[in-house]
């Protein structure tokens, strides 16, 4: 079986999409055979689905900077949606109808990681922010709710960090505007998420991250997963169920019964074409050693003919499938 390191995974109806080796991948929520759904010489990030499960928002470097891009949940053509030229980007959730792409970015930041949440159409247009300050992670609740996760996004990262970057919680319950902070236990917590009338995220106050609920309020915390080895990362929901990846799997919890379903999934990762790049780099740069230019100038070229080789094998296909 070809194990991949599976993680940032996203849920909707019965499937979910997922990173693997920098791209995109789809799978049944109950496990199975994955399916690429990109093929990128970037980096793909962060999917999240739209409300219908129709499309993926994400992130990908493969234009440079890291940008929104959407696409077709069953695969097909991204399209690029921002051009901030931002360094770090995440996308969160999307609106109620599917309009809309909620993110965080650092565009035209003082600080590189002061990042802030922004909004964009689904089809592109002009950015706009939302004007809540520094944020990692948001979220909506009803009656205009909003909750925001502020200076971390994973905890695995720096585990059991306790110092004054550690993540905080701040809500608006009630659409007010006026935000106050949760008093959580001291555990960096992150990724709020706001399912029902209880806010969910991941933190790890008892040793090992895992994901929790509290009241509005930020009381009567709950411990909802239960890994013991691996941290819970990056997870996200759908409003019923959160997926979460611990140790390079993926987990899927219902929130409704606490359950969690660890999925038993594979994708066939194909590395032959690589391969094939490499050995023919390999065999022009043997070609261009063999006649030397003065001052070793043959071989400083050959190593650029390594590189132009694979690179051209890969711009062959297409970029994003």
């Amino acid at each position: 079986m070809n194990q991949g390191y599976y993680r940032q995974p996203t849920i909707a109806g019965d499937r979910i999409v997922f990173v693997c080796e920098d791209d995109l991948w789809s799978v049944s929520a109950g496990g199975g055979t994955a399916r690429r759904l990109t093929a990128s010489f970037g980096t793909c990030t962060l999917p999240r689905f739209s409300p219908d499960g129709t499309h993926v928002a994400f992130v990908s470097n493969d234009e440079g900077n890291p940008e929104i891009y959407v696409m077709p949940a069953t695969g097909g053509t991204p399209q690029r949606v921002t051009f901030l030229g931002s360094t770090m980007v995440s996308t969160d959730v999307w609106s109620a109808d599917g309009t809309e792409i909620f993110f965080v970015a650092n565009a035209g930041s003082w600080y590189e990681r002061e990042t802030r949440p922004m909004a964009v159409p689904r089809d592109g247009g002009p950015v706009r922010e939302l004007g809540l300050g520094h944020a990692k992670s948001f979220s909506f609740g009803p009656r205009g709710g909003t909750v925001i996760g502020r200076n971390a996004d994973d905890p695995a990262r720096w585990k059991r960090y306790r110092g004054g970057t550690a993540g905080e919680i701040w809500i608006d319950a009630t659409g007010s505007g006026e935000f106050e902070r949760l008093k959580l236990p001291d555990g960096n917590p992150t990724w709020p998420m706001w399912i029902g009338d209880r806010i969910f995220f991941l933190a790890d106050h008892e040793g090992i991250g895992n994901v929790y609920s509290c009241a509005l309020d930020g009381t009567d915390v709950t411990r909802q997963t239960h890994e013991g080895e691996y941290y819970v990362r990056f997870p996200s929901t759908d409003g019923g169920r959160i997926v979460y990846g611990a140790g390079g799997e993926l987990c899927v919890c219902d929130v409704a019964t606490g359950q969690t379903q660890r999925l038993n999934g594979r994708n066939p990762l194909d590395r032959s074409a690589d391969r094939a790049a490499f050995r023919a780099g390999l065999g022009i740069a043997r070609a261009l050693c063999a006649q030397p230019g003065r001052n070793g100038a043959g071989v400083r070229f050959a190593r650029t003919a390594v590189h132009d080789a694979v690179f051209r094998r890969r711009a062959g296909a297409s970029r994003h499938r």
